[in-house]
C-alpha cells in the first residue's frame, strides 16, 4: 500500500493504479434484520461493537427489555450477534432495559444499562458478545444518592480518560434549566462509585448524555427538548468547565425529509481507524414511532477544534477494507438483506432463519482476488431443502454459482454443502446470497470460497506493495483512495505518471522513480 506523502523507490516499466471499491448504495442503517435504537459504539481488537436497544416487532412504546450486538470492521458489513442481555433474565431486579453504555477495562467487559427512567445497573463479562452478570444484584445509580434524584434515571454512558479514570455521566428530564445531567467518577473496579455527581448545566437538554475526548478537549452530548437535536460542549476537564458550543447533529433528515418522525434520538461517537463517526437512530425503515433503527455517518472536526455538523445520509461512510470470501464468513454477516431473521444457532453462534423464496442477503466489498472455484456453506433443513444463487451486483446480477441444499433430516442437523463456481469472480465485487426453495427451505450458519489456485498462479507475476529497489519488478500494482493524488517522479523531479483511472495501467520506461 503506498500512501498519499509518502516516497518509495522503485525499478519499474509499468504502474498498475487500483482503488479501493466503494460502490454507491445505501449502507444505512447498519442492521434491517431487526429494529434497534440506542447504539453504544465501542472499539475493541480493531473491531466496532454497537449494543443497541431492541425495539420489539409488536411495540407501541418502548418496552424495551433486551440489547441486540452487531460487529464490524469495515463500516459496512455488521455481523448480528444476537441478544446479549435481557431482564428479567440478567437482573431480576430490573424491570427494563433503555439505553446501554459498554466499556472494556481490567479485561472485563462492563454493560450499564437503566431499569427504565429509575435507576442504572451494570453486567460484566468475558467477552464483547457476553454473557453478561449481574455485577450486584441491585442498582448501581438510584435517586437515593446525593445529587441523583433527576425526572429521568437513564441513559448511562461510561467514558475511560486516558489516565485510566472512568467516569459515568447519566440523567435526563423535561425541564427547562437543562440541570438534569450529572457526572460521578467510577472507582478502579467499575461496579462501585467515587464521591458525589457533579451536575452538567447543558441548555435544554433532556437525555443521551455522552463523552468522548478528541485532542486533549472533552466533548459532551446530549438529546435537546422538542424535535430533537444533539448539542454538544467542550471543556479540559470531564466533569466541570463545560461551554456551550451548539449542534453537532439535527434530527435526522435527507433532501429535506425527516426522517425520524422529529422524535428522539441517542448517538455515541468513536475513532476508529484514524476517523471520527457518529452512530444514531431514525425511524427510515420504519416511519413509526416506536420501531427504530441504528445508523452511522462520518463525523469530522473543524481546525478550532469545533465539530462540523454530521450530515446523515442513506450511503454511510465509506467501506474501509474488503471482506474475505476464503475466510469463513458467517451466514449472519449482512450489508442488506430481504426477509431473513436470525436466531441462536444450535452449533453455536447465531444462524439465519425464517427463510422464504426470494429472500436474499448481501455483503459488500467482496476480495475474491484472481477468482474462486467453489463455494461451501453450512446448512441445516428440517423440510425438503433448496438452493442457494450466488450473484454479483444486485439480487438479479449475475449468476456465479448454484448450491443445492437438501433436507438434511431436522433443523439442528448441520451438513456442509458445496457447488462449482460456474463463471468468472474475479476482483471485488458486492456479492448476493439468494434463497429458493418452498416454505422454510433451509437455514444458515457459515460459507466460504475456495480460491482457485490455477488462477493465482498464472498471476503471479502481478505483485503488490513492499516496494524497493534491492528488488526490482517489472509490474507493480498500487492501491490507494480515489481521493488521494498519487505522482511518480523520475530522479532528476520531473513527473512521468499522474493518478489514473481505476483498473488502467501506464508504461514507463525501466529505471528508478519515486512514488508521491
Amino acid at each position: 500500500m503506498v500512501h498519499n506523502g509518502s516516497k518509495r523507490h522503485l525499478f519499474c516499466n509499468l504502474i498498475v493504479f487500483s482503488f479501493l471499491f466503494s460502490s454507491v448504495m445505501a449502507h444505512n442503517p447498519i442492521i434491517s434484520q431487526k429494529y434497534t435504537a440506542d447504539p453504544s459504539a465501542m472499539v475493541y481488537n480493531d473491531r466496532i461493537y454497537v449494543y443497541c436497544s431492541r425495539d420489539d416487532n409488536n411495540n407501541d412504546n418502548y418496552d424495551i427489555i433486551d440489547y441486540t450486538l452487531i460487529s464490524s470492521d469495515d463500516l459496512v458489513n455488521w455481523t448480528d450477534h444476537g441478544e446479549v442481555f435481557k431482564v428479567p433474565r440478567d437482573a431480576q431486579w430490573a424491570q427494563h432495559a433503555y439505553a446501554p453504555s459498554c466499556v472494556h477495562k481490567n479485561g472485563k467487559f462492563y454493560l450499564y444499562f437503566p431499569d427504565g427512567g429509575n435507576s442504572i445497573g451494570v453486567a460484566v463479562a468475558d467477552k464483547p458478545e457476553g454473557p453478561f452478570q449481574d455485577a450486584l444484584g441491585k442498582a448501581l445509580i438510584t435517586r437515593s444518592m446525593p445529587n441523583c434524584n433527576v425526572p429521568w434515571l437513564f441513559d448511562p454512558c461510561a467514558f475511560i480518560d486516558d489516565d485510566g479514570q472512568a467516569y459515568l455521566y447519566f440523567g435526563g428530564g423535561d425541564r427547562e434549566n437543562g440541570y438534569n445531567l450529572r457526572v460521578i467518577k467510577l472507582n478502579s473496579d467499575m461496579i462501585s462509585v467515587n464521591g458525589i455527581a457533579d451536575t452538567i448545566k447543558a441548555p435544554e437538554s433532556f437525555e443521551a448524555a455522552y463523552m468522548h475526548k478528541h485532542d486533549g478537549t472533552y466533548y459532551f452530548s446530549y438529546a435537546t427538548t422538542g424535535a430533537s437535536k444533539i448539542d454538544y460542549l467542550t471543556s479540559k476537564n470531564p466533569m466541570t468547565g463545560f461551554t456551550y458550543k451548539g449542534t453537532l447533529f439535527d434530527n435526522p433528515s435527507i433532501n429535506g425529509q425527516n426522517i425520524n418522525r422529529y422524535n428522539n434520538n441517542h448517538t455515541s461517537v468513536i475513532s476508529f481507524k484514524d476517523k471520527w463517526y457518529l452512530f444514531y437512530h431514525d425511524r427510515r425503515l420504519s416511519n413509526e414511532d416506536y420501531k427504530r433503527n441504528a445508523s452511522v455517518d462520518l463525523l469530522t472536526y473543524n481546525a478550532d477544534g469545533s465539530i462540523k455538523k454530521v450530515t446523515c445520509t442513506n450511503e454511510g461512510p465509506a467501506q474501509i477494507k474488503y471482506l474475505n470470501p476464503y475466510d469463513t464468513v458467517q451466514a449472519e454477516t449482512i450489508d442488506r438483506q430481504k426477509g431473513i431473521k436470525t436466531d441462536v444457532c444450535s452449533e453455536g453462534g447465531i444462524m439465519l432463519t425464517s427463510i422464504s423464496a426470494g429472500d436474499y442477503t448481501n455483503v459488500s466489498g467482496v476480495d475474491f482476488g484472481e477468482g474462486a472455484k467453489k463455494f461451501e456453506v453450512r446448512a441445516a433443513s428440517g423440510s425438503n431443502g433448496g438452493s442457494i444463487e450466488l450473484r454479483l451486483g444486485s439480487e438479479n446480477g449475475k449468476l456465479i454459482g448454484t448450491c443445492a441444499i437438501s433436507g438434511t433430516g431436522g433443523w439442528t442437523n448441520w451438513e456442509t454443502f458445496t457447488c462449482d463456481i460456474t463463471d468468472d469472480c474475479s476482483d471485488v465485487q458486492d456479492l448476493y446470497l439468494v434463497y429458493k426453495g418452498s416454505g422454510e427451505p433451509f437455514r444458515l450458519n457459515w460459507y466460504r470460497f475456495i480460491v482457485d489456485e490455477t488462477k493465482v498462479n498464472m498471476k503471479k507475476n502481478m505483485q503488490t506493495g513492499n516496494l524497493s529497489q534491492k528488488s526490482p519488478r517489472r509490474i507493480i500494482s498500487l492501491q490507494n483512495s480515489p481521493f488521494s493524488a498519487q505522482k511518480v517522479h523520475d530522479l532528476s523531479g520531473r513527473t512521468v505518471s499522474k493518478q489514473v483511472k481505476a483498473g488502467s495501467a501506464e508504461r514507463i520506461s525501466r529505471g528508478l522513480y519515486i512514488i508521491e
